[in-house]
């Protein structure tokens, strides 16, 4: 048999010495992401409606807590609502385990081209897990990577394994910011337009689908024209 030259010798053991360091640092950087990540807290899904206080003949007479939040069952949500809501958020809810791979590495690739306008790549149970679970939703660079593959790691393993479909779509809705200190779909549904979520028309679910995105620049009330 022809030995391979020195040369091809030496680039093929740079070639496996780079892999191995690739694979390791991969390892080391998901265990760190299951360590840091610490045990599980269903408690932390939950959500912190307002209390209201009622006076004597049964008319609301105060509330308490800082944000305006009222929580719905998800039996309670209207079929479009909740179409509207995946049309525009997470086309693949209901097939993907937490993560749209897919969109995923689309919107990594492009982004590390610089082109912002690819889009994120959250899916609803990674932005439950966001906006419940996670710190520093805010932070960029490393933190920034270290925080998205927390919710990737936190919406595979957490929480698709422990709620269903219906319950996740259910916590997101109850958790996500209008604009206008509207958190969760009943009190932006009530504040918009005067009703609760059941009684929405499609334009009105619509709309609230599209506030998602970009509260203040879709807000009927500031945007018109946008909303």
């Amino acid at each position: 048999m022809n030995k391979l030259p020195a040369k091809q010798i030496y680039l093929l053991s740079i070639i496996i010495i780079g892999i191995i360091l690739v694979i390791f640092a991969v390892f080391i950087f998901c265990t760190y992401i299951v360590v840091t990540t610490g045990e599980f807290d269903p408690t932390a899904l939950a959500n912190k409606d307002r209390t209201i206080i009622y006076d004597i003949n049964g008319k609301e007479y105060a509330t308490l807590g800082m944000e305006n939040r009222e929580s719905i069952t998800y039996e309670k949500l209207p079929d479009v609502l909740v179409d509207a809501i995946i049309a525009t958020e997470d086309s693949r809810f209901f097939e993907h385990n937490g993560v749209d791979w897919a969109r995923f590495l689309k919107a990594s690739f492009f982004q590390l081209l610089g082109k912002s306008e690819a889009g994120g790549a959250s899916t609803l149970t990674m932005q439950v897990s966001k906006n419940n679970i996670s710190r520093d939703k805010t932070a960029s660079g490393i933190k920034g990577i270290v925080r998205k593959f927390t919710d990737v790691y936190v919406s595979l393993f957490k929480i698709e394994k422990n709620y269903t479909k219906d319950e996740i779509l259910e916590r997101y809705l109850n958790t996500i910011y209008f604009g206008h200190n509207c958190f969760g779909v009943v009190s932006a549904s009530k504040f918009y337009f005067g009703k609760t979520p059941s009684e929405l028309s499609l334009d009105e679910c619509a709309i609230l689908a599209g506030l998602i995105k970009s509260p203040n620049n879709y807000s009927p009330f500031k945007n018109p024209g946008r909303c």
